[in-house]
């Protein structure tokens, strides 16, 4: 049951992706919104370091799981999830603590090109305006978080930088899994360009057709482009994934050019064929660099995870209401979780 397995896992997955939360917090419409707890009987819940928790905090993220999962968390669930937030919450406020206790330093500008970043994914600076407005969080308050995110990411870095995968660990991996991860269906290998607009679009095909170079074309044409692969990089697409707009593929000649086929309101999207690929198993050196990444991947998720733990082990944390945590005897939010 979908509860049972968050009883049993919600820890590990909460510490293993708070790294990740903490760093891209205040990603776009993602952002930590103040002022959407209880407007009503707030008080503190837990301290840490003096530093009240407060029940809205608790509540506001509670409310996200529940949104998440929906009827499949039922009351019974409540409390064992209210302290898995706090968890999180009390892990957020020591990452902060040991990135400062570790003299780690963030320069301004690396906060204003973060900040340019999150803002770039607003439609408009108004908007941007608006939804910090809303939020309750000014911008001299934005620009202390942002920094202590990327401090804390830096930290993680700090304590992953001994990570490392040996040549005989790669090998491994391919041997034990080659058959279920790296079998390749038959398919092709593309350039893809798209284009914004149709005159762009039609201009640069036209370019293409009478022999000018990819990467030329795309670097002359960069301001009237989406996204390009470059020439020597061209992609992998499976036969059986290419949308019906794209299926002339399978017929079209290697090194030709297809048809523009409009993408979204005013985009459109144009591949260049650049071989066609049987179904088969990947060489071991056409994936090693993947696998290393992976594995590498791995132990760092690892080290930060070993690393969260034993701070949350030694947080001074003080609980101020424990009825608010507390699980009932049994598993009465189990028995009304119909249909799982």
């Amino acid at each position: 049951m979908m509860m049972q397995y968050l009883r049993n896992n919600v820890k590990g997955i909460m510490i293993g992706v708070v790294v990740v939360f903490i760093v891209s917090c205040f990603a776009g419409y993602g952002m930590y919104v103040r002022g959407r707890g209880s407007s009503g009987g707030d008080y503190p819940v837990a301290k840490l370091d003096g530093k009240k928790i407060m029940r809205s905090q608790v509540e506001m993220r509670l409310r996200e799981v529940a949104e998440q999962f929906g009827d499949r968390v039922t009351s019974g669930d409540v409390p064992m999830i209210r302290r898995m937030i706090l968890d999180d919450i009390v892990v957020g406020m020591e990452l902060t603590k040991a990135a400062k206790a570790e003299g780690i330093k963030v320069a301004k500008e690396e906060v204003d090109q973060y900040l340019a970043s999150m803002q770039a994914q607003f439609p408009t600076k108004e908007a941007y305006d608006e939804y910090l407005k809303r939020s309750g969080m000014t911008e001299r308050e934005l620009r202390r978080k942002v920094e202590e995110n990327i401090a804390v990411g830096k930290l993680m870095e700090k304590v992953t930088a001994s990570a490392s995968v040996d040549a005989g660990e790669v090998r491994k991996f391919y041997d034990a899994t080659k058959d279920a991860f790296f079998k390749r269906p038959e398919g092709y290998t593309v350039n893809v360009v798209a284009f914004r607009g149709k005159e762009a679009a039609q201009r640069g095909r036209t370019r293409l057709l009478k022999g000018e170079a990819w990467d030329s074309v795309m670097g002359a044409m960069s301001g009237d482009l989406g996204n390009f692969t470059p020439y020597d990089k061209p992609i992998f697409v499976s036969k059986k994934d290419l949308a019906d707009d794209l299926k002339s593929v399978i017929s079209l000649k290697v090194g030709s050019y297809s048809n523009l086929v409009k993408v979204g309101s005013d985009d459109y999207l144009m591949v260049l064929k650049r071989s066609n690929e049987k179904e088969r198993v990947m060489a071991f050196d056409e994936v090693k660099e993947q696998i290393e990444g992976v594995l590498l991947d791995q132990k760092r998720g690892q080290m930060q995870r070993a690393y969260v733990a034993d701070l949350l082990k030694k947080a001074p944390l003080e609980i101020l209401d424990e009825s608010i945590f507390k699980v009932a005897s049994g598993d009465e939010g189990e028995s009304s979780n119909k249909g799982n």
